[in-house]
């Protein structure tokens, strides 16, 4: 995973499925080849753990 990409746990240690998760799904079945979709905390530290999707270009 990414450097400050989010992954839920629940208590038993199994990832959850939030719907801003679902959504990058959603949104990285929909762009072409080469693209990434990350969940990340707000850079601007949000109190209300602001989480924002990122499309990054991936290029190696």
């Amino acid at each position: 995973m990414a450097e400050g990409q989010l992954s839920p746990q629940s208590s038993d240690d199994v990832p959850v499925s939030t719907p801003l998760q679902r959504a990058a799904g959603r949104l990285q079945s929909a762009l072409p080849e080469g693209w990434q979709v990350e969940v990340v905390d707000a850079a601007d530290g949000s109190p209300d753990g602001g989480q924002i999707l990122r499309a990054l270009l991936v290029t190696e």
